[in-house]
């Protein structure tokens, strides 16, 4: 075998693409980089759009719950209008509020929030009659007001004065155009014509003071710049709505001609919060987070109103941009130690297929494991970022799948490499087995190593005489028929073909791959080379030719195995005094014997029956050395 290298080994060595040093520098300093990436991401304009987004699915995978019963929403619907409209007249809702006032006065209303601003005077009756209706019914009554154009549009003093409250019921939408959060600000400050200042709190808030148990209630919805009190309970500016449901998700509905008509139920709105708004007009409806569609704007209402009463709010912890990139960035690094880790993938069985469940154990660990846990917490009020730490996470997971995944092909590459060199020096003498062992772990035959092995000689008898009353192409042929016998036995019970010369031939058992058991399949080697070659001799006979003996000598013993040769060429062999003295008794089978030594007879199982021969002198090999003969026939 020609080496490239200065090692007659090299190409044994254990060289991946990283060494171990640089491997776990890689596995540092990657995440780092990569933890920088997710701090960009975490504090990206994008990042933020999608968080809303997320915020989105979070409502929709939590589903609508079941809404308060004591809110009771009043439609001021087509058919309302149409049923309630003169026959000569355009309708006018100011000629119908008074009757629905005073039915829901009767039927024990608590608070109604008419949303609907009437900034403008009517005819004088019609307004009379209004503001009778706000100043005699025993129910309180909050009319809206609202900031568009740069202007305050309020309802006119005629009804304020008369007694009904007023609350703004401008929202805050985001760029989206989706409706998620409480308004920056929560009240309005208004100028009045003395130069005075009125603060007109948001609407929902008003209205949800008005149900707040007495003993519990302040004066006044109190503001101030981070949010308002409503009694006990604290609203903060800009919170996210705790959405329960939209409109056809389970809130008490009324349709206003029923109100107006008294044909509703009175225990429907018995201690009831009322909210009275249209559910016709595009201009009055929003996209919310728990569903897509328009939602008439009252639904907005009736959602923060049961929010406050019940005292919920969603929680939202990492709100600055930069605790959301400092989270982002500790997630990535996180996840990146996870995902950049070498282990050496390449060296394992399957290695593809253990890096591929590796790292998709990760990503259910971490981009799924967050998104989980954001879905649960969500559950129970508290928000926690998403958008930017799933980008981060995936990021650092698809960067270190991809580097995994290269340099898994390319260390995959370098060890088929080294298979296939192996597969060139050992090919042809192991088995399969064997081959498949030494590609799989090739430390036994990187350094040289002294060892117990067993060596047989096998060698044709008369072989000279017949080469020369044979052609040379007859002599090949013969060779080669009776070696693939002999690489058949040799195979079969896992030995190593040293080498062939000649018409003789070198095995070696225990090396490369070490076996206990060395002895006693050296023989058994032996025993079934010399049945296949009775074999090959009937089909010798048959076909004219002179039959074949060979003899066989059988020493174990220790030897040193490994690459011997130079730089440029070298070969895996045994060598050693072991060697010899087997080479020495295979030279005394002159009648086709198998014989073997007292250390190979002293490892022989009983079933192998092996006779005293003789003793005998071997030429460098002082003393006395007792042989042994195999019985072909009795062994089994």
């Amino acid at each position: 075998m020609t080496c490239d290298s200065d090692s007659a080994t090299s190409y044994l060595r254990d060289r991946p693409v990283l060494s171990v040093r640089q491997a776990r520098v890689l596995g540092i300093v990657a995440p780092l980089v990569v933890a920088l990436i997710g701090a960009a991401l975490g504090r990206s304009e994008t990042t933020e759009r999608f968080e809303n987004v997320s915020i989105d699915w979070r409502f929709r995978l939590r589903g609508p719950r079941p809404p308060r019963t004591d809110i009771v929403v009043v439609e001021i619907d087509e058919q309302s209008r149409r049923n309630l409209k003169p026959v000569d007249r355009r309708f006018d809702l100011r000629n119908h509020v008074p009757a629905a006032l005073a039915n829901l006065s009767d039927a024990g209303a608590v608070v109604v929030g008419l949303d609907v601003c009437f900034s403008d005077l009517a005819d004088a009756a019609t307004d009379a009659g209004l503001a009778d209706a706000l100043a005699n019914e025993a129910v309180p009554v909050v009319l809206a007001a609202a900031h568009t154009d740069g202007r305050v549009k309020q309802s006119a003093a005629l009804f304020t004065e008369a007694g009904a409250d007023e609350g703004v019921i401008n929202v805050r939408s985001d760029a989206d155009g989706v409706v998620r959060r409480l308004p920056r600000n929560l009240h309005l400050d208004v100028i009045n014509p003395d130069a005075s200042m009125t603060e007109i709190p948001h609407f929902p808030l008003v209205v949800a003071w008005y149900a707040v148990p007495e003993e519990e209630a302040n004066e006044t919805v109190v503001c101030d710049q981070a949010g308002a009190w409503v009694g006990p309970h604290r609203v903060h500016a800009g919170e996210l709505i705790d959405y329960v449901a939209l409109r056809d998700q389970g809130w008490t509905r009324l349709t206003f001609e029923d109100v107006v008509r008294n044909r509703f139920d009175p225990r429907t709105t018995d201690g009831a919060v009322v909210l009275i708004g249209e559910s016709r007009l595009i201009s009055d409806a929003f996209t919310t987070a728990l569903g897509e569609g328009l939602t008439p704007g009252v639904y907005y209402h009736a959602n923060v109103i049961a929010q406050i009463l019940d005292g919920r709010r969603l929680r939202t912890v990492f709100t600055s941009r930069w605790s959301q990139a400092g989270l982002s960035a500790v997630l990535a690094f996180v996840s990146g130690l996870f995902s950049w880790n070498q282990r050496r993938w390449w060296e394992r069985r399957h290695g593809g297929v253990v890096l591929g469940v590796y790292l998709a154990v990760g990503v259910a660990v971490f981009p799924v494991g967050w998104g989980c846990l954001a879905a649960v917490l969500f559950g129970r009020g508290l928000v926690i970022p998403l958008a930017g730490p799933l980008a981060a996470m995936v990021v650092s997971m698809g960067t270190g799948l991809v580097a995994q995944w290269i340099l898994l092909n390319a260390n995959a590459r370098r060890l088929m490499e080294r298979a296939r060199r192996i597969e060139s020096l050992f090919g042809q003498s192991v088995s399969g087995r064997v081959l498949d062992a030494l590609k799989a772990d090739p430390k036994s035959i990187v350094e040289t190593q002294v060892r117990e092995v067993t060596v047989l000689f096998c060698d044709l008898r008369g072989f000279t005489a017949v080469s020369f009353s044979l052609a040379p192409e007859h002599v090949a042929q013969m060779l080669n028929e009776y070696f693939n016998d002999i690489a058949g036995s040799v195979f079969e019970h896992d030995g190593f073909i040293d080498k062939f010369v000649g018409d003789e031939v070198m095995v070696v058992f225990s090396v490369p791959l070490v076996q206990s058991d060395h002895a006693e399949r050296a023989v058994r080697t032996a025993i079934s080379l010399k049945r296949r070659l009775a074999d090959l001799n009937r089909r010798r006979r048959e076909r004219g030719q002179h039959p074949l003996e060979c003899g066989i000598g059988i020493h174990c013993g220790p030897a040193a195995a490994g690459h011997i040769g130079s730089s440029q060429r070298s070969n895996y062999t045994v060598v050693g005094n072991t060697v010899n003295l087997a080479a020495r008794i295979e030279r005394l089978t002159r009648g086709g014997e198998i014989l073997v030594s007292r250390a190979v007879r002293e490892r022989l199982p009983d079933d192998i029956e092996a006779a005293p021969w003789r003793t005998v002198e071997l030429p460098g090999a002082p003393g006395d050395h007792e042989l042994f003969v195999v019985s072909i026939d009795e062994a089994v």
